[in-house]
């Protein structure tokens, strides 16, 4: 039997920690390690850890001293089980609860084939049912579009291969970590899972396996509301670095072109949504940071979330 870990990154969701734990603990395939990377939380986490580290031993916990963000946390935890020798790392964040039999389905399906750099188990909104299925991608020729595996083709395939996917829940081999690295931790948060995922495809095979659930318990405000941008600027200086470190010629150069009319987009929306009205020199001033640190290549954190917010009015 090959080892398999489970690491998780959490940040101040003690709660949602505890059901995703509980969760690892029910599944029919039994796993061999549960890694915890708590992210500095503030809310107890580290607390109850230490409590449950004494209780199994199956459970281990690294406490860091800052919060790097999910990017950082997800690198210090794919290094980590890579290093202590697990043939299988399944990865997601502290909102994810996989179905009892998610891995045993994701298991038998990596027994069955070879080659396999990574398989997903296909990702379902908990409280909608809904199946999120922008989580699951293919990506064109410059990497700034990325396209949902469509509901239709799910319904109709067990097994659908993919470019790319969310951080919730792929099982990453061994071997794609050695051929590949770690994921890129200057990213801070955003856009880390599809360049990682991107960069295991291109040298090995990668599926989604539609009969594998994960439960997703992730946020109800929109991707494109105010409280939100700071996101949205990590995402777009990301892409930035990706497409930088990948792309070379002419997908560079319209790569950039993309990247440059997304700026405009996103520089007229906040000019003239009426969301905006009260904080359109904010979203502009961290826009035009964004672009700064973009093409001058910055990477790591450059936007305190906590500081924007406190700002918004």
């Amino acid at each position: 039997m090959e080892k398999v870990c489970a690491v998780i990154v959490t940040y101040n969701r003690l709660e949602m920690l505890k059901e995703c734990i509980d969760a690892l603990l029910k599944q029919t395939y039994t796993l061999d390690g549960i890694l915890i990377i708590n992210n500095n939380s503030t809310d107890g986490t580290k607390e109850y850890l230490d409590d449950v580290v004494k209780e199994n031993k199956k459970i281990q916990a690294i406490h860091l001293d800052e919060n790097v963000g999910g990017a950082g946390g997800f690198h210090v935890g794919v290094k980590e089980a890579f290093e202590r020798g697990y043939d299988w790392i399944w990865i997601m964040d502290d909102d994810a609860e996989p179905r009892t039999d998610c891995l045993k389905i994701l298991m038998d399906f990596v027994y069955r084939h070879k080659d396999v750099g990574f398989v997903a188990p296909l990702i379902v909104n908990k409280y909608s049912g809904k199946i999120q299925n922008y989580h699951h991608k293919r990506l064109n020729r410059t990497l700034t579009r990325d396209i949902p595996i469509s509901l239709e083709f799910i319904d109709s395939q067990k097994v659908i291969e993919l470019d790319a996917n969310a951080f919730v829940g792929p099982l990453i081999s061994k071997a794609a970590v050695e051929t590949v690295g770690f994921p890129r931790h200057d990213f801070f948060i955003w856009l880390d899972d599809t360049e990682y995922t991107y960069r295991i495809k291109q040298k090995t095979n990668s599926f989604l396996i539609t009969d594998a659930v994960i439960f997703h318990k992730d946020g109800i405000a929109p991707i494109d509301s105010i409280r939100n941008f700071w996101k949205v600027c990590y995402g777009l200086r990301n892409r930035s670095l990706w497409i930088n470190s990948e792309l070379r010629g002419v997908n560079l150069f319209i790569g950039h072109l993309c990247l440059l009319l997304e700026f405009i987009r996103l520089s007229l929306w906040i000019m003239l949504k009426m969301k905006w009205k009260h904080n359109r020199i904010l979203g502009l001033k961290y826009l035009i940071r964004t672009l700064f640190c973009s093409y001058r290549r910055i990477s790591g954190r450059f936007i305190d979330p906590s500081e924007y917010l406190r700002t918004l009015r």
